[in-house]
C-alpha cells in the first residue's frame, strides 16, 4: 500500500514541467501540503515527504507552506529511527538532471530522508540557484552555512561553491529590483569569508574576495534607504558591547602613575603574595590601556604558570575578552561613521575573534569547575550565538538545574531547536517553560514570542495567532512591532 501511495504522489501527471505561481497551481499545492500534514500525524512520514515533493512540484518557492515543513517532518522522521535512502534510490533521484526542478525536488526528498547529509543539502542549493529559485535559496543557504561551520577541517570546495551561488543569486536579485534580498546573499557570502578568514589570516586571496565581496555588499546597500538599520538588525543579537562602571573614580595620569609605581615596588618585594600581584594588577588595569593592561594579562598569566592557581588564569581571561570587547566597540563606531568598506571589515573581523576567544574560555572554564552550573549557562549563551545549535542544547539541559538562569536556558535551547528547524520540540520546550512561569517581564515575552514563532513555522496557524495576541496584550509594540505584524497577518 505504501508503495502505491509513493507511486501516486510521485508521478502526478498534472505535475507541471516548471514552477508556477498562479491561483491554480497553488491551489494544487495546498492539497498536497494538507495531505502530506495529514500523513505526519499518522506518522506516515515516508508518504508524507512524496505528498511534500509533488506539492513542492507545483510551487517550488513555497517556503513557509512546504519546505520549512519538510524538514521539521525529515527531523521528525530523522529522530524515529527512519531509514536513509539506498544506493538504488539515490541513482533513480538524480541530483544532476538537465530539469533544474527536477533535480532539486529529487535532491530535496534525498535530503529530507537523510537531513544531516551534507552531499544532499548542497545539492537542494546547486538546484535551487540553477531554477533561479531565489526565495528557496534563501531558505536553504543558512542550512548550509551552518554545516560549512560544522566541518572539522574548511571544505574549500563547498564553501566556493556556497560563495559562488550566493553571489549569482545576488545578482539575479538585484536585476529583479529586489536589493534587499541581493544584500542580505552578499552578506551571507561576506560571512562565509570572513569565517575563513578567522582560521588563514594570512591568505592573500582571500583577502581579495573579502574585498570584492565587500565592494559588492556596498554596491547593493546603497540601492535602498535603510541599508544602516538593516546591518545592524542582523548583527544586533550577536553585538557583544563593553559596560563602563558610571560610579568608577577617575583618577589623574600623575596620580595613577604613582599609585602604579607603589604597587609595583609592593609587588617585586613579595612577588608570590597573591594580594600583592593584584593589587598591581588592579591599579594596570584602571586606566584601561592595552600596553598595561597587556602587561597586566601577563602578570597573571606568570602567577598562574608558577603557582598553577587557577583564579589567575581566570582573571586574565577577563580582561583579554574586555579587551576585544573594547577593540569590536571601537571599530565598529567607526565603521559606522565613516562607511567605509575597510573599517566595516575590521569591525567584522574583530567581532569574529572575541567570539572565538569567548568560546575558547568559556569551554575551558567548564573544564576546569565542571559542577559549575553558571558557567555551563555562559558556555551555551557564547555556543548559541555562535550558531552551535548541536552543542548548545545539552550544556543549556545541564545548566538548567540552576534555578536563577533554568527560564533563560529554556528560552535558549528552544530557540535553538527553532534554529534547527526542529519546531515541535521548539514548541513543547517553550511552552513547558511558560506554564512553570510566573511572572510577566521580558524573559516571559520573549518566551512567548518565540512560542508563537514555533507554532506558526509548524503550520499551527491558530494557535501561533492566539500566543501572538497574548503577548500584544502585554507589549503591543513588542520585537518593533514585529508580533503585531505576525499577528495580523494570520486572520
Amino acid at each position: 500500500m505504501a508503495d502505491q501511495k509513493e507511486e501516486t504522489a510521485a508521478t502526478d501527471p498534472e505535475a507541471p514541467a516548471t514552477p508556477e505561481v498562479s491561483e491554480k497551481a497553488q491551489a494544487k499545492a495546498h492539497k498536497w501540503f494538507e495531505k502530506a500534514n495529514q500523513c505526519r500525524e499518522r506518522r506516515e512520514y515516508d508518504y508524507a515527504i512524496e505528498c511534500f515533493i509533488t506539492g513542492l512540484s507545483f510551487w517550488p518557492e513555497a517556503v513557509e507552506e512546504g519546505h520549512r515543513p519538510l524538514r521539521s517532518l525529515a527531523i521528525q522522521r530523522h529522530q524515529a529511527g527512519g531509514k536513509k535512502p539506498g544506493m538504488m534510490e539515490g541513482i533513480k533521484r538524480s541530483m544532476s538532471t538537465k530539469d533544474a526542478k527536477q533535480s532539486l525536488l529529487n535532491a530535496e526528498l534525498l535530503l529530507a530522508k537523510d537531513p544531516t547529509n551534507n552531499n544532499y543539502l548542497d545539492g537542494v542549493l546547486k538546484n535551487a540557484n540553477r531554477a533561479e529559485l531565489n526565495e528557496t535559496i534563501k531558505w536553504i543557504a543558512p542550512l548550509v552555512m551552518e554545516s560549512l561551520r560544522k566541518d572539522k577541517k574548511p571544505n574549500s570546495s563547498r564553501f566556493k561553491a556556497f560563495r559562488e551561488v550566493l553571489e549569482n543569486a545576488a545578482g539575479r536579485a538585484d536585476n529583479q529590483g529586489n536589493p534587499v534580498l541581493a544584500t542580505e546573499f552578499y552578506e551571507l557570502a561576506l560571512q562565509s569569508i570572513d569565517y575563513l578568514m578567522i582560521r588563514s589570516p594570512g591568505d592573500h586571496a582571500l583577502r581579495d574576495l573579502q574585498r570584492d565581496m565587500s565592494g559588492k555588499l556596498t554596491i547593493a546597500r546603497g540601492k535602498y534607504g535603510d541599508a544602516g538599520t538593516f546591518r545592524e538588525s542582523l548583527q544586533d543579537g550577536d553585538k557583544q558591547k563593553l559596560l563602563h562602571d558610571a560610579d568608577r573614580v577617575q583618577q589623574g595620569d600623575q596620580t595613577l602613575d604613582a599609585f602604579i609605581a607603589a604597587a609595583r615596588r609592593e609587588y617585586e618585594e613579595n612577588p608570590d603574595v597573591p594580594a600583592k600581584i593584584n593589587a598591581l594588577v588592579d591599579t594596570l588595569t584602571r586606566r584601561e590601556s592595552r600596553k598595561e593592561d597587556d602587561e597586566a594579562i601577563a602578570l597573571l598569566m606568570k602567577a598562574y604558570q608558577e603557582s598553577r592557581n587557577y583564579s589567575f588564569k581566570l582573571r586574565a581571561d577577563e580582561l583579554r575578552l574586555r579587551q576585544l570587547a573594547r577593540q569590536t566597540g571601537a571599530l565598529e563606531a567607526k565603521a559606522k561613521e565613516s562607511g567605509a568598506d575597510e573599517d566595516r571589515q575590521q569591525a567584522r573581523l574583530a567581532a569574529a575573534e572575541q567570539a572565538a576567544v569567548e568560546l575558547e574560555v568559556h569551554t575551558e572554564r567548564c573544564a576546569n569547575y565542571p559542577t559549575d552550573l553558571r558557567l555551563k549557562f555562559r558556555l551555551g549563551s557564547v555556543l548559541f550565538r555562535s550558531r552551535r545549535f548541536d552543542e548548545t542544547i545539552p550544556v543549556l539541559q545541564a545548566a538548567q538545574a540552576d534555578p536563577k538562569n533554568r527560564m533563560s536556558c529554556a528560552l535558549l535551547i528552544g530557540r535553538s531547536f527553532y534554529e534547527k528547524e526542529a519546531f515541535t520540540q521548539a514548541r513543547e520546550v517553550l511552552s513547558e517553560a511558560l506554564d512553570d512561569y510566573e511572572l510577566t517581564d521580558d524573559l516571559s515575552k520573549a518566551l512567548t514570542y518565540w512560542l508563537g514563532r514555533a507554532y506558526e513555522a509548524e503550520g499551527l496557524k491558530q494557535e501561533a495567532r492566539a500566543t501572538y495576541g497574548k503577548l500584544l496584550r502585554q507589549d503591543y509594540d513588542y520585537a518593533k512591532g514585529d508580533a503585531r505584524q505576525r499577528h495580523e497577518s494570520l486572520k
